[in-house]
């Protein structure tokens, strides 16, 4: 197609955007997308420094608050009691709270969480009725808790930068608002069209076609008569029914959403994160059937179990039905370097034990997107808990060489092998856009999918795949088996600590008697201590309120193993700790490793004196 002087035409996507029909349906339709609107009857907050649960909070004093009020300073925590009650001309309309704030919310109904809100991730309302019914009830109290802390953090200037202590948080709207479904669906499928015509390439046909229906919606639909509108989406549906050849690539879409156990913020923000996120894909679930959402970190399942039993009961449902996935099989998503070899064995122990007693079945795919670097000790280990296939994304930071592959089979250094796939959209951050799409297969098939369907379907044709032998090494993120000492230093000393309680535990059960293996206290100081190798935490790039929790954590790790390991000796040598008649001060030196040493030894004398000895230390 050529213009005047042999010139080729401009894209008549751009032709369409200078002839103001795009803005013509888009503008006028943003603006309908809301209809009638109301404010509250009354809304009051209160705000508080500790993360306190909702029976405590409601309890509170609550003062009176606006719109354009701001709150803080950062980690803070405000509660705001909005009462509203609906218009009885809304009856039979869709209607919405919507609260658009800085910092990240929580919707609380009936004592229950029900909603996530967050500005930077464009949750910013909470569905009250699909269709207002005569008996639903038209007067209601919501409470909203909305942390002083941003999706990211909240770093000085940058993201990664240390948190400014002084942010403030302002809220900018809060009302009742009756929802125009029609008009969002006729929105979202004129925008997918119009990304199609824009993205796809002037050679590929689907553009055209793309471009084509985009004119004709504009041309039959009026958006100020709704009575328009199906027109317009049968004109959308008859091309998104078309079928792709069989050649196509087919994507398999899973939902996720990759929550850091901590990074820009503490432990405790990470718990209400998780409540946040998943309340809202439980939302989306309950209107949308077909969705999947894979969730790893067994962790975060206990967290949601402990804080929040009304969503954990929830999730439960949906684990049932298939569409929230258990994944990953760890603890937490862990460091792929720095932990012993025991401790990576403990994160899958804990893992698998933690889903198989709370969903009856294990992990078949360990699930590591964002580590910094890979062990080629993690294959043996992986098919030695029972999984055979691995996702993780990482590698594709890469700062010098591309990494070569997507899918292929990774081998470890005993020969284990386990099925590998990048997503090759190279990013654990993405939306599902035409422009994502289209970068990885052109106009691919998409289908609703779960990790275990995928990687059935790859396992179907993994006989062409290549292999890759050994460490994989991240080219990225330097440093971080240096940085903060003194967590690398209280990981390994917390490994050590453990080890020697379970060795002296089991022998002191083995010698018979009254003494109970602390299997209990053990667990849960393994637990301590794998949350720490969070690939966040244990290699240092966490903030330092962070670093505060971890170096508490190795200290309660100390204190409880160090009495445990008293309470076995004290089963395991009561006649040698006996003091008898006549005998000098003795000193009582056990060996909990599995091969003979020789160790200087050092004690104490009642003046202070240091006193130095050699001893053999043989096996029990």
């Amino acid at each position: 197609m050529l213009g005047k002087r042999g010139a080729p035409c401009p894209h008549p996507w751009a032709a369409l955007h200078r002839a103001g029909l795009i803005n013509r349906v888009l503008a006028p339709s943003n603006r309908r997308l809301f209809g009638d609107r109301c404010p509250p009857i009354s809304l009051s907050c209160f705000q508080t420094p500790r993360r306190i649960p909702y029976s405590e909070a409601i309890g509170q004093e609550f003062r009176p608050a606006k719109v354009g009020d701001s709150f803080g300073p950062t980690w803070e925590t405000c509660w705001f009691k909005v009462e509203l009650s609906i218009p009885p001309a809304w009856a039979g309309r869709e209607v919405h709270f919507v609260w658009e704030s800085d910092g990240e919310g929580m919707v609380w109904r009936d004592a229950q969480p029900v909603q996530g809100l967050t500005k930077e991730g464009e949750k910013t309302s909470y569905i009250l009725t699909r269709s207002m019914k005569e008996p639903e009830p038209h007067s209601l109290t919501l409470y909203v808790e909305l942390a002083c802390n941003g999706l990211f953090g909240a770093g000085k200037g940058s993201m990664i930068a240390p948190p400014d202590p002084d942010r403030r948080f302002t809220l900018s709207k809060a009302e009742l608002v009756v929802f125009n479904r029609d008009v969002y669906e006729l929105l979202m499928d004129l925008e997918i069209l119009l990304d199609m015509a824009q993205l796809l390439g002037e050679e590929n046909q689907r553009s055209f076609q793309a471009l084509y229906t985009a004119n004709q919606m504009v041309n039959v639909c009026d958006v100020m008569d709704p009575s328009t509108f199906p027109a317009a989406r049968d004109l959308a549906a008859a091309i998104f029914s078309q079928r792709n050849g069989e050649s196509q690539h087919t994507i398999h879409a899973v939902g996720h959403c990759h929550i850091d156990s901590a990074w820009l913020w503490p432990y405790e923000e990470t718990i209400r994160k998780c409540a946040r996120s998943w309340v809202t894909v439980v939302r989306l679930m309950e209107c949308n059937p077909e969705l999947t959402f894979a969730c790893s970190q067994a962790q975060q399942f206990e967290w949601v179990r402990s804080w929040y039993p009304g969503l954990y009961a929830q999730v439960q449902d949906f684990v049932a039905k298939g569409q929230f996935v258990p994944v990953g099989g760890t603890w937490v998503e862990m460091d792929g370097n720095l932990p012993s070899g025991e401790s990576m064995v403990r994160q899958f122990l804990q893992g698998q034990r933690f889903f198989q007693e709370q969903f009856g079945r294990i992990c078949s795919e360990f699930w590591l997107p964002d580590t910094f670097g890979y062990s080629a000790q993690l294959p043996q280990l992986m098919r030695g808990c029972g999984i055979r296939r691995f996702l993780t994304q990482k590698l594709s930071w890469n700062l010098v060489n591309a990494f070569p592959h997507h899918t292929f089979f990774w081998e470890g250094i005993d020969g284990s092998r386990v099925l590998t796939h990048f997503p090759p959209g190279d990013s654990y951050g993405m939306h599902g856009r035409v422009e994502e799409v289209s970068e990885v297969g052109k106009s691919a098939r998409v289908q609703i999918s779960t990790p275990d369907r995928l990687f059935s379907a790859l396992e179907k044709e993994s006989s062409q795949l290549c292999t890759w032998v050994g460490e994989l090494f991240l080219e990225l993120h330097n440093g971080t088996y240096t940085t903060q000492a003194q967590i690398k230093k209280g990981n390994r000393e917390c490994e050590r600590i453990l080890h020697d309680v379970e060795v002296l535990s089991t022998l002191a059960v083995a010698r018979g008697g009254a003494f109970q293996y602390p299997a209990s206290q053990l667990q849960r100081l393994w637990r301590l201590l794998l949350l720490n190798q969070f690939h966040d935490v244990l290699p240092g790039s966490c903030i330092q309120l962070v670093v505060e929790d971890a170096l508490q954590y190795y200290a309660e790790i100390r204190r409880a193993g160090a009495r445990l390991q008293e309470e076995a000796v004290q089963s395991l040598c009561r006649e040698l700790l006996q003091p008898k008649a006549g005998n000098t001060e003795s000193t009582l030196v056990l060996n909990t490793l599995p091969w003979e040493r020789t160790e200087v030894i050092s004690r104490t004398g009642p003046a202070g004196t240091e006193t130095l000895g050699m001893s053999n230390l043989g096996l029990w």
